[in-house]
């Protein structure tokens, strides 16, 4: 009727308007039957659901926890280079480091922002060669250096030798870093 008073005459707007007389409903009397309702019930018990789902969620929590503590445990650190007068055998020092001894298994050796003394000393331990530095700011330059475990000495060298602040040279048994 509001929307389209043009299909309704007047006669019959004025008789709709007349039956318009709804009693008002007592606010109070309908209040109490909402409480009644809403606010009065007695708290329930806890159902076999919510107790599944606290079951589950602390069990969840626990196994993260768990999971947690494992991967922390499980870091293994990097054996610490020592330098030593005497030439250590190079499967010795291989084992040392967790690298394979016999049959060559390719593994990455990844080096990340170490010095590059460090590097040289790792080389020399596996490789069983000596490192003469020339170049004394050059054993603190730092290096990002990756190789697989089964390169050849040279192969190394020529890695290193990309980054244009050293040069390695290897003569006999000896690196020199320039």
């Amino acid at each position: 009727m509001l929307l389209h008073p043009e299909r309704y005459t007047d006669e019959q707007l004025d008789g709709m308007l007349n039956e318009a007389d709804i009693p008002m409903p007592d606010i109070d009397t309908e209040w109490q039957k909402f409480e009644a309702v809403h606010f009065n019930q007695k708290r329930r018990s806890w159902g076999w659901m919510q107790i599944a789902a606290m079951f589950i969620g602390a069990l969840l929590l626990s196994g993260i926890a768990y999971a947690a503590v494992h991967v922390i445990s499980n870091i293994e650190s990097k054996p610490k280079v020592t330098v030593t007068d005497s030439k250590s055998d190079v499967k010795k020092v291989k084992k040392s480091y967790g690298l394979e001894v016999g049959p060559t298994k390719r593994v990455p050796v990844i080096n990340n922002n170490v010095e590059l003394q460090q590097i040289m000393q790792y080389i020399a331990d596996v490789y069983d060669v000596n490192v003469e530095f020339k170049n004394e700011a050059a054993r603190t330059l730092r290096f990002y250096l990756q190789w697989e475990t089964d390169d050849t000495l040279q192969e190394i060298i020529d890695k290193i030798n990309h980054f244009k602040k050293v040069h390695l040279t290897l003569t006999d048994e000896t690196i020199t870093v320039e």
